[in-house]
């Protein structure tokens, strides 16, 4: 099994060197602690720890994270070791050694450990601890292989990660890593093609040449022919800045920065627009044109664009310029894609311009959207592969545009450098071809770039908490932080080490975000997601990688809590609902308090109402001779009960013994309610209700009739003279006989 390792490490290492992409090499300057590197172990989780004498570290795939280790807590050799191991206890601990000591890893936590006792029973710790044990020497054929990258000397150890690629330890000059085998980019040079990047094929497959030349040169399968000023009717001896072919044998040119006109190759003349069509005149340095869909066309400049109609020859404004205009207004190239969309250019961005209704006057209207995540934004050409698939030369390298961002660089054989305007084109065999340079060209097939592109895993390489690190054992387990540290920065990689510029991420903090959002960043920094100002909650950070145009890895998370302050914990809550239900049955109480002594004093005002009420009735009913139900009673029910007492006693007037039965019976009552309701009213019993009544009546009798007192007696129901004149007397003061004669004299 050994044997086998070793071999597979020497051919991965020769076949690494035979790679497009040369070395790369980290040093103390990238992270490292020295550059001494004795021992390289690859995790579980694709990262790499190394030993640089004693000193350890973890790679996060551009830089290197220092590792605490207490040295005074190791296991000691019983003797002095020659070589440096390792040795795995499963999938997560791992047991290093060194000349002197043992030390014990832990990879799930990414930290040391130092409870050797537990494991002094373990095979694998006697097997490492005894130094018979240890390996051999690096295979003659591996320091070959060293021997020709000049590090043959100071070759300490080498290790082949899961992408094939080829890490090799040295005394003096860090890690050297090797690429894995694959196919590249070659950058050559090649003037005739250059030539033909930066001109136009047509239809027929003639190749049209103009730059920094008076007139075109049409390139016909061998068969030259120059179009000048000599030869061709209108046109004349400034360069020509664009053609473009038009349907029906035309061709759209542009001389002189910003004469624009119709050729015709066969018949020899130009016909420019100029003059009919002065609005041509405001752009002053056209560079390219553009089909838009029917009889458009889009001819666009170093300061806007327009679109013209070669049938109507008629202007139309290119309806999406004023979303580029905030980031750019100089076009530097344009395509129109199979489906319709135009991929616009320019200086800083490139946007694709959808169709989607029609302006008046029958131009195309576009929808607008800047493609986001390009290393460069300075487009310098686009072009479309076999498969339809965007491709864009920038300022600094290519950059594939769909179906996914991916930029390429020096490790796939692209130069890192401008690539030149308008020149990119498919060749016949599928290739891509840019131009860079006056006499360079970069050719590749878009396969050979996306070869390497199956899932990737991701590393939490490192958790800020207010922009300081937490422990790396902490980190894929769930933390807690309290409410004033809730500024987060997660920093994660994909440890592509292969090919680091095609790796996509994506991420989204549950809890906050509910859709993924793309990482927009470059290879020379750590990927981050930042999170200012946190609620109280918990979030669960989760963050996916792809390589190329490969599918999403699998999902890396990790779940962070904020706590809230101690005013906003539950029990607090909790307390302040108590205290809220206190202070609202306090207010309650109060306010039932406060209505019980209001309805006290009504009630107490109604009863001294009511009292007044019944003093005045029994006045009015005492003073008066004439017996008013409505002055008596203080409410209708009353009214009506002394109306119905008069009634009855007035029909049993003359009748002597018509007593308070009768009456109790007449008004439907008890002989105790209607005196209860008497004695109330008037404070006076029933028979004296009665009494009074007949009097009352007798009064009226002798003030306003002629009879005699004993007619009026026996009419009030008095059968003798001398109880009607008592009774009389002691209701009004004087007998019956006085009481008339006074009446009489009055009246």
């Amino acid at each position: 099994m050994q044997k086998r390792r070793k071999a597979q490490l020497i051919l991965a290492a020769m076949a690494a060197i035979a790679a497009a992409g040369a070395t790369r090499q980290w040093t103390a300057t990238d992270g490292l602690p020295t550059g001494e590197v004795r021992q390289i172990v690859e995790l579980p989780n694709g990262q790499m720890l190394i030993n640089c004498e004693g000193v350890f570290c973890l790679s996060n795939g551009l830089s290197f994270t220092p590792l605490p280790c207490d040295r005074s807590r190791a296991l000691p050799l019983s003797r002095f070791g020659r070589r440096y191991m390792h040795l795995w206890q499963g999938d997560s601990l791992l047991f290093l050694r060194d000349l002197y000591q043992v030390y014990l890893f832990d990879a799930r936590t990414r930290s040391f450990r130092y409870d050797f006792r537990s494991h002094a029973g373990s095979p694998q710790l006697r097997r490492i601890a005894n130094p018979a044990n240890e390996p051999g020497p690096l295979p003659p054929q591996l320091k070959r292989v060293a021997d020709s990258l000049g590090i043959a000397r100071h070759l300490t150890c080498a290790v082949t990660d899961r992408q094939g690629g080829t890490w090799m330890g040295t005394t003096r000059q860090g890690i050297v890593y090797l690429p894995p085998r694959r196919p590249a980019a070659t950058a050559v040079a090649d003037a005739a093609m250059t030539g033909r990047l930066r001109g136009m094929r047509d239809s027929r497959g003639r190749w049209w040449q103009w730059r920094d030349r008076d007139g075109v040169t049409i390139d016909d399968r061998g068969r030259t022919t120059h179009l000048d000023a000599a030869n061709v009717k209108g046109m004349g001896r400034g360069p020509v800045a664009f053609v473009h072919e038009l349907a029906g044998g035309r061709y759209l040119i542009c001389q002189d920065l910003n004469r624009i006109g119709y050729l015709w190759p066969d018949r020899r003349r130009v016909e420019w627009l100029n003059a009919r069509l002065p609005r041509l005149d405001r752009h002053r340095h056209y560079v390219g044109a553009c089909n838009a869909g029917g009889p458009w066309t889009v001819v666009y400049s170093q300061n806007g664009a327009l679109m013209l109609n070669t049938q109507a020859d008629t202007l139309a404004p290119l309806g999406a310029e004023r979303e580029m205009a905030p980031h750019s207004n100089k076009y530097n190239c344009m395509l129109r894609d199979r489906g319709g969309q135009l991929w616009v250019g320019t200086q800083n961005g490139l946007f694709c311009l959808t169709p989607t209704a029609a302006l008046p006057g029958g131009a195309p209207r576009f929808s607008c959207r800047r493609i986001r995540g390009l290393a460069n934004n300075c487009i310098r050409s686009v072009v479309a592969d076999g498969r339809g698939h965007i491709w864009a030369g920038t300022s600094c390298g290519v950059s594939q545009v769909t179906p996914a961002v991916v930029s390429y660089g020096p490790d796939d054989g692209i130069p890192a450098v401008q690539m030149t305007e308008r020149a990119a084109l498919l060749g016949a065999r599928g290739q891509l071809l840019f131009g860079c340079g006056q006499e360079t060209v970069v050719a590749f097939r878009p396969e050979w770039l996306a070869s390497d592109s199956r899932a990737m895993a991701v590393a939490l390489t490192a958790l800020l908490v207010n922009s300081e690190p937490a422990p790396l054992r902490q980190i894929g387990a769930d933390m807690t932080c309290a409410y004033n540290r809730n500024n987060l920065t997660f920093q994660f990689s994909a440890l592509n080490y292969a090919a680091p510029s095609h790796t996509r991420y994506r991420y989204r903090l549950g809890g906050l975000e509910r859709g993924w959002q793309p990482y927009v960043g470059t290879e020379r920094r750590l990927a981050t997601a930042d999170y200012r100002a946190l609620p109280p909650g918990t979030y669960t950070f989760e963050v996916q990688a792809a390589a190329g145009n490969g599918p999403w890895g699998a999902v890396t998370r990790q779940t962070v809590t904020i706590r809230p302050p101690l005013w906003l914990t539950w029990w607090a809550k909790a307390g302040y609902g108590a205290l809220a239900l206190a202070v609202a049955a306090l207010l309650i109480h109060y306010y039932i308090r406060q209505k019980q002594k209001r309805m006290e004093r009504e009630n107490d005002r109604r009863v001294n109402r009511l009292f007044e009420l019944r003093e005045q009735a029994r006045h009015r009913f005492a003073a008066s001779t004439n017996v008013d139900p409505k002055k008596i009673g203080v409410n209708g029910e009353e009214e009506r009960l002394v109306e119905k007492m008069l009634k009855a006693i007035e029909a049993n007037m003359e009748n002597a013994g018509y007593g308070v039965d009768q009456l109790a019976a007449d008004t439907a009552m008890s002989r105790t309610a209607l005196y209860t309701r008497l004695r109330d009213m008037l404070g006076i019993s029933p028979a004296d209700f009665i009494r009074n009544v007949r009097l009352k009546r007798a009064a009226q009798l002798l003030a306003d009739t002629q009879l005699p007192v004993s007619e009026v007696a026996a009419r009030v129901g008095y059968g003798t003279h001398k109880a009607f004149s008592a009774n009389f007397r002691k209701a009004f003061g004087v007998p019956p006989s006085e009481y008339k004669a006074a009446r009489a004299a009055r009246g």
